[in-house]
Order: C-alpha cells, then sequence, then structure tokens
C-alpha cells in the first residue's frame, strides 16, 4: 500500500511542477510562490521515494 501512495506522490508532483510553469507562463502570479511551490514538491517527491522505498 505504502509502494502505490508513494508513486501516486511522485506522479503527482512531476504533473504538478509543469502545469505550475505553464500556469506562470500564460497568467503569472507573484514570483516568490515559484520557489516555495518548488521546494513543496521536492518534499513531497522526497517523501514519495521513501514511501516506495519501504
Amino acid at each position: 500500500m505504502r509502494h502505490h501512495i508513494g508513486m501516486a506522490l511522485q506522479f503527482l508532483v512531476l504533473v504538478f511542477l509543469p502545469l505550475l510553469i505553464l500556469w506562470q507562463l500564460n497568467f503569472g502570479f507573484r514570483l516568490i510562490w515559484m520557489p516555495s511551490l518548488l521546494l513543496v514538491g521536492m518534499v513531497v517527491f522526497a517523501i514519495g521515494t521513501k514511501l516506495r522505498e519501504s
């Protein structure tokens, strides 16, 4: 079960981050959100990796 949750988290991050870039390019938002959301994505991806390995 943990393996599937970890895979889902990694998949969501890999889908969300490019969509975030496209959203920024098309509609724009405050630039401070980009590094903040990138760090959140990195943390979620790392959690997904730990769950897949356990």
